[in-house]
């Protein structure tokens, strides 16, 4: 960089270098550090705050009698797109000199509270990201730019009625031979709510009646599926999370699971409030049918972030998932601003910052 030792983004909540976390309605605050060797003169300095869902995939299509080609589908949705100039003015050829040694530049952004944000995400065909990038502009020099995401949270409470709810299912089916029907099996199963928590176990009831001539084996096992959404098609993705296995059922035998556990790993929360990315969870009980298709029922569940209240059932311990400390961001204490911009999303900056080093700060559109 010449002149220019070091040009960085720091986010207050980084710790260890690991990317900083924040739920809707927080503060994303931190400071743009410029390192300099020698004296330089600056057009300007910006900061750009952004957050967008992106889902891409390609598909081979037949284009003829010989040939194929690729089509892309491509979606994007923008969540916000804030900018704010700290050293410059808009549209102006005016100079700053900078002394050399260290300047340190706060910022304070406000993410949107409504409507919520989705939580950051990556998948096989999109993403939903959130990142700041600040812009060195120098006469006649190239640009020098420097990128940091950040990771947005959604809290999913699970003491919501509708998550609360016990959830049933069942089936029945014959198994057909050789042009004979043996007897039907029927498969009924329960489980207590809807909504878990990483490392939460799921109670399962069920009712199996094995009134053929085959040994059956029944199972269980959570999946995760994604679906993307571009240009009015979809993509989906299904992947096997956990399973168990119960004892066998054999020929007009019946048998309960009486609150058999299935342990939830450490999993991202289900994916809520984006349009063209969902992330769900599911719980299949099946019996595994040999040399005919499997007799199964589905029931939803949500993946949420709040565990259960101890008026609700027995309380979770659980402070952790999946390496983020929740406890630390409800502990957060940055202070609100007031008046008629207090809550709105977007930069904040006043001349009172600690170690703000220019004396003003002009809002720009590109």
């Amino acid at each position: 960089m010449g002149k220019v030792t070091s040009f960085t983004i720091l986010y207050d909540r980084a710790v260890d270098n690991n990317i900083p976390t924040y739920s809707c309605g927080e503060w994303v605050s931190g400071r743009i550090i410029v390192e300099l060797n020698a004296e330089i003169e600056v057009k300007a300095l910006k900061i750009h705050a952004k957050g967008q869902a992106y889902v891409h995939w390609t598909e081979r299509h037949r284009s003829g009698s010989n040939s194929n080609t690729t089509r892309h589908y491509t979606q994007q949705i923008r969540y916000f797109k804030h900018k704010y100039l700290l050293i410059g003015v808009d549209g102006s050829e005016q100079l700053t000199v900078l002394p050399p040694g260290r300047h340190e530049y706060p910022f304070s952004l406000v993410l949107p509270h409504s409507p919520p944000l989705p939580a950051t995400f990556k998948g096989p065909h999109g993403n939903v990201s959130y990142w700041m990038t600040a812009k060195l502009h120098r006469p006649w020099k190239l640009r020098i730019k420097v990128k940091e995401m950040f990771t947005v949270l959604d809290q999913i409470d699970i003491n919501v009625p509708s998550l609360l709810s016990p959830q049933s299912a069942s089936e029945e089916k014959t198994i057909c031979c050789c042009c004979c029907a043996s007897g039907p099996i029927s498969l009924s199963a329960k489980i207590e709510r809807k909504g878990y928590t990483s490392g939460e176990s799921i109670r399962i009831f069920a009712e199996i009646e094995n009134n053929s001539s085959r040994k059956l084996v029944p199972k269980a096992a959570i999946y995760k599926t994604q679906i993307f959404h571009a240009e009015g098609k979809k993509k989906t993705v299904t992947e096997l999370v956990t399973k168990i296995e119960g004892e066998p059922v054999l020929a007009g035998k019946s048998e309960n699971w009486n609150g058999m556990e299935l342990k939830i790993p450490a999993v991202p929360p289900t994916l809520m409030n984006c349009s063209i990315i969902q992330m769900e969870y599911s719980l299949m009980i099946y019996l595994d049918v040999p040399s005919s298709f499997n007799l199964d029922v589905k029931l939803p569940i949500v993946i949420g972030t709040i565990p259960l209240h101890p008026v609700n059932n027995q309380a979770t311990n659980y402070n952790t998932q999946y390496g983020m400390n929740y406890n630390t961001f409800n502990n957060f204490s940055g202070t609100l601003p007031e008046g008629p911009d207090a809550g709105k999303p977007g930069f904040l900056f006043t001349n009172e910052n600690p170690g703000f080093q220019t004396p003003g700060m002009k809002n720009f559109q590109e």
